[in-house]
């Protein structure tokens, strides 16, 4: 590669500044990491790539690092667990500058201090494009603290934490060049597009969520309506949502109508917002949303879980086209 940075010194960068856990024993430098886990773990694997997930023109390297690392966490927040070790592959096109992988490093870095996980191995490639695959591991002292995608029953709340659509809006905006938007103020713009850029996982809402009840749980990466169809299949049930009820972030509505979309599209089917939908008994969604008020996120009741296979959308007129969501093979 056609840089002064090694793979040695990337590596001793992220070592010298990866932290250190109860749970890790050996971490960056040896041939493989050592763990005392105890209890239950779960383990999930992400990846970002330039040119699907991001691009260079509008996402600096610090941003990459962060959406790479909280994508993959926000499997774990859906899961109920308490977030670990991170290990990151990273491919590195020839010609990349060393200050580049500086800010990367320091991203990621930056990034697993903040979301209280501790960097632990990993590994670099040569590639065409820039990508970041993570794999990240999750604790609970038993397996049965985990909420899956599994559990839904018939008669139980559907509800979203958070609001949703911001992401999608904020890629509009991004790959749209788009500086002014009828009925966006400016002051809203910007939330919009750090939404895209840096999500964050509900880890520790998800933890509440999984003590107060939540009987299934999945994070909105792919769409609101694309992820609910996953939890109805797994837990073979129907769930039904009611369109008008979902919160959609602030701004979302005008970046929309600019880009000819029907209302709620984004916040049904944009993705990537990475909040939380959980489904939990309705005698559990009060506690919950009070416990999650606390934490300055709301909690909305969105529909309801019942008899039957498959997802439901409805809206004032009654059946509303299904928003595809993002199909990574489509």
């Amino acid at each position: 590669m056609d840089r002064g940075t090694t793979e040695s010194d990337l590596i001793e960068l992220l070592r010298s500044g990866s932290g250190a856990s109860a749970r890790l024993d050996v971490g960056i430098g040896d041939d493989a990491a050592v763990t005392l886990p105890g209890g239950a773990t779960a383990t999930s694997v992400d990846a970002v790539v330039e040119g699907v997930h991001f691009r260079t023109e509008w996402s600096p390297p610090e941003a990459v690092a962060h959406k790479a690392l909280a994508t993959a966490l926000s499997d774990l927040a859906a899961m109920a667990a308490e977030p670990g070790e991170v290990y990151v592959t990273l491919g590195i096109p020839s010609g990349t500058s060393d200050g580049y992988l500086e800010d990367l490093a320091a991203g990621f870095m930056t990034a697993a201090d903040k979301f209280g996980t501790v960097l632990a191995g990993g590994d670099t490639v040569s590639s065409p494009v820039l990508f970041a695959a993570v794999t990240v591991v999750g604790h609970a002292s038993a397996a049965a603290e985990f909420v899956l995608r599994s559990g839904a029953a018939p008669g139980e709340v559907v509800a979203v934490t958070g609001r949703l659509g911001g992401a999608a809006a904020g890629l509009w905006l991004l790959e749209n060049d788009a500086t002014a938007v009828d009925g966006l103020d400016s002051a809203d713009r910007a939330p919009l597009i750090d939404r895209q850029l840096r999500p964050s996982p509900r880890l520790y809402a998800g933890r509440v969520l999984g003590r107060l009840g939540a009987t299934a749980m999945v994070d909105v990466s792919d769409g609101l309506a694309r992820d609910l169809g996953h939890v109805a299949e797994m837990s073979d049930v129907a769930i039904t949502c009611d369109a008008r009820m979902v919160p959609a972030q602030t701004g979302v509505a005008a970046v929309e109508s600019a880009a000819g979309r029907a209302p709620q599209d984004f916040a049904l089917g944009g993705g990537e917002d990475y909040e939380l939908a959980v489904t939990l008994p309705g005698s559990d969604f009060k506690p919950a949303s009070e416990a999650l008020r606390a934490l300055d996120l709301d909690l909305t009741a969105i529909g309801r879980v019942i008899e039957g296979t498959g997802f439901d959308l409805v809206d004032e007129d009654g059946q509303r086209d299904m928003p595809t969501g993002f199909d990574h093979l489509g």
